[in-house]
C-alpha cells in the first residue's frame, strides 16, 4: 500500500510543514514539483548554515539564488523546501518576503539526506508527474538545466545532471600517500538537479532498499537496477562546501553572467576543461 499523501493546507501542519498547495501558478501549466534539500549541517563550511551565506554584494544568499532560478523553470508548479531547525526561521522569512511565482512550502528535514528527501517527496501532490530534487547548496543552477532534466525523466524515468571528470584522480591512503591513479574514463561527477517520475521515486523510497545509505537518489535507483539518464550539467553549477566556494560562485556571477535559462554557458565549458 502506498503511503498517504501529505496535506497541503495554507497553514502550519502538526508535523511542522507550512505553505499552500502547489497547484499550477496563474499563467503556468506545470506538473513538476522541485524538492530543494537544505537540511544538512554543513560541518565543513563553518558555524553559519551554508545555504544562508551571502552570495555577492547584494542581499542574495546561496538558497535564495537557487530558489529564484528554480522558480523560473516553466514546468515547475511548486517547490517543497526541506530545512533543518537552524535554517527554518530564515527560510520562512525568505519565502514570505517575496513572490516566487509558484507556491513554496517548507517541511522539516530528517536525520539523513535521503530522509529529508523522503519528507519532501511525501509533501508533493500525486497529480505532479515528475519530481526534481535539488541541493540548496548549488546556487547557480539554471532554469534550462531543470527543464533538461525534467524532459529526460519523462522519457527515461530518471535523469541527473552531471559533468565529465577532467582532473587526474588519485586514490590516497590514511597516511596521505598515493595508492594508485584511477582511470577517469567514463567517470562523470554527479550534480543536481536530479529528476524522477514521481511514482517510481515513491516506490523506490518506500521499499526495503531505502534502509541503505545513499548520497543521492540516483544511487538508490542503481541499487534497484533501474536506468538513470545523464544530462550534461555545467562547471558553473558548483556546490558550496567550503567558504572558498562562495568566492568562486560570486566571481562567476559577476564575471561569467549566466544568460536567462542558460544551462551550459560557453565560459562554463571552458572552466570544465
Amino acid at each position: 500500500m502506498s503511503p498517504p499523501e501529505a496535506p497541503w493546507p495554507g497553514r502550519v501542519d502538526p508535523d511542522g510543514a507550512s505553505g499552500p498547495e502547489p497547484g499550477a501558478a496563474p499563467g503556468r501549466a506545470g506538473d513538476v514539483t522541485v524538492i530543494v534539500v537544505a537540511a544538512g549541517r554543513g560541518e565543513r563550511f563553518g558555524p553559519t548554515p551554508k545555504v544562508l551565506a551571502p552570495l555577492g554584494t547584494g542581499a542574495a544568499t546561496v538558497l535564495s539564488t537557487a530558489l529564484a532560478a528554480i522558480c523560473r523553470a516553466p514546468s515547475v508548479a511548486g517547490v517543497v523546501l526541506v530545512v533543518g531547525d537552524a535554517v527554518r526561521p530564515a527560510a520562512e522569512e525568505l519565502v514570505a518576503g517575496d513572490d516566487w511565482g509558484v507556491p513554496v512550502r517548507i517541511v522539516a528535514g530528517g536525520g539523513r539526506r535521503q530522509d529529508s528527501t523522503l519528507a519532501g517527496l511525501l509533501a508533493t501532490p500525486a497529480g505532479h508527474d515528475v519530481v526534481v530534487i535539488h541541493d540548496g547548496a548549488r546556487p547557480l543552477v539554471t532554469p534550462d538545466l531543470v527543464e533538461a532534466c525534467v524532459a529526460a525523466a519523462r522519457r527515461d524515468g530518471a535523469a541527473i545532471a552531471a559533468v565529465p571528470v577532467h582532473d587526474t584522480l588519485k586514490r590516497v591512503d590514511l597516511a596521505l600517500a598515493i595508492v594508485e591513479t584511477v582511470s577517469r574514463d567514463g567517470l562523470w561527477a554527479a550534480q543536481t538537479p536530479q529528476a524522477f517520475r514521481r511514482d517510481l521515486l515513491l516506490r523506490a523510497m518506500t521499499g526495503p532498499e531505502f534502509a541503505g545509505d545513499y548520497t543521492d537518489e540516483a544511487g538508490l535507483f542503481e541499487t534497484l537496477g533501474w536506468p538513470v539518464a545523464v544530462v550534461p550539467g555545467a562547471a558553473t553549477n558548483l556546490k558550496i562546501t567550503r567558504p572558498d566556494d562562495l568566492v568562486l560562485a560570486a566571481a562567476l556571477m559577476a564575471h561569467v553572467p549566466l544568460a536567462p535559462g542558460s544551462a551550459t554557458p560557453s565560459t562554463g565549458e571552458a572552466l570544465a576543461r
